[in-house]
C-alpha cells in the first residue's frame, strides 16, 4: 500500500524570520497502515549555525535529528540534550549555538556533569572543533619583513618562516616598501597560513636590528 503523508524533514529557513512548514508528498510502504510511531523522527536541514549575531558560525558535519512527542507537541534533538516546543522550531539554531557554547565553556572549566560530558562526546561527531577554534581565534600581533612584492608577495616573519601571502590578503601591505619591516595583527588559518592581515604599522629603523630569535613561534 502507498501512503501519502508529511515528509519527515524540517524546512531550511532564516532563523530570524518565521516561515510556515509546508506539507510535501512522501511515500510510505508497509504491510499495514502507518501510525504516529512511524513519523517521530524529522531531519533539520539547516547545517550552518550562526554565532554572535552572524559574525561567526559553525557548520554541522551532519544534520540534526528531531524526535517529536505528539502528545506534548514537543521535540528533542538527538545527542544534544535539547527539548523544545514544536512551535519554537525557528529558535532551534540559537539553542544549538547556546548548547554548544555551554558545553565548550564547561569543558574548558572542567565543570561538566557526567551527562554533559556524554553529550559533548556525542556532538563531537557533528562539529569540526579545529575549524571552529580557528574561526573564532583572535588575530595575533606579529612582525615581519616584506622581501618580495612582485608577482608573489612574500613575508619573512619574526619566527624565521617565509610565507607567500595570498593576493587578496596582501592588499593591506600596499604601503609597505620592499625590504621594510612592519607589524600587524594576523589571523591564522590551518597550517598557520595568513587568512587576514590588519592594523599594519611601519616599524622604525631601531627595530631593524632587533633579535627575533627570542620571539615565540607561530605554532
Amino acid at each position: 500500500m502507498i501512503f501519502i503523508g508529511e515528509l519527515n524533514r524540517a524546512p531550511t529557513f532564516d532563523s530570524n524570520r518565521h516561515i510556515p512548514q509546508v506539507v510535501v508528498d512522501a511515500k510510505y510502504s508497509g504491510r499495514q497502515d502507518p501510525t504516529q510511531e512511524n513519523f517521530l523522527d524529522f531531519v533539520f536541514d539547516q547545517t550552518t549555525i550562526p554565532l554572535e549575531g552572524g559574525n561567526h558560525n559553525f557548520k554541522l558535519l551532519k544534520p540534526l535529528v528531531l524526535r517529536i512527542n505528539h502528545s506534548t507537541l514537543r521535540f528533542t534533538v538527538t545527542d544534544w540534550g535539547i527539548e523544545m516546543d514544536c512551535g519554537s522550531l525557528g529558535q532551534l539554531p540559537r539553542e544549538i549555538a547556546r548548547r554548544f557554547l555551554q558545553l565548550l565553556s564547561g569543558a574548558e572549566n572542567e565543570s561538566l556533569s557526567e551527562a554533559d560530558q556524554a553529550h559533548l562526546l556525542r556532538i563531537a561527531d557533528y562539529v569540526d572543533f579545529q575549524q571552529f577554534s580557528i574561526n573564532r581565534s583572535a588575530p595575533r600581533y606579529m612582525e615581519g619583513k616584506l622581501i618580495s612584492n612582485a608577482e608573489n608577495v612574500i613575508v619573512l616573519w619574526h619566527d624565521g618562516s617565509r610565507e607567500q601571502i595570498d593576493q587578496n590578503v596582501a592588499k593591506t601591505l600596499s604601503e609597505v616598501n620592499l625590504g621594510e619591516q612592519f607589524s600587524a595583527f594576523v589571523k591564522l588559518g590551518k597550517d598557520d597560513k595568513s587568512r587576514s592581515i590588519e592594523r599594519v604599522s611601519l616599524l622604525s629603523e631601531s627595530k631593524e636590528n632587533e633579535d627575533w630569535e627570542s620571539w615565540p613561534k607561530k605554532n
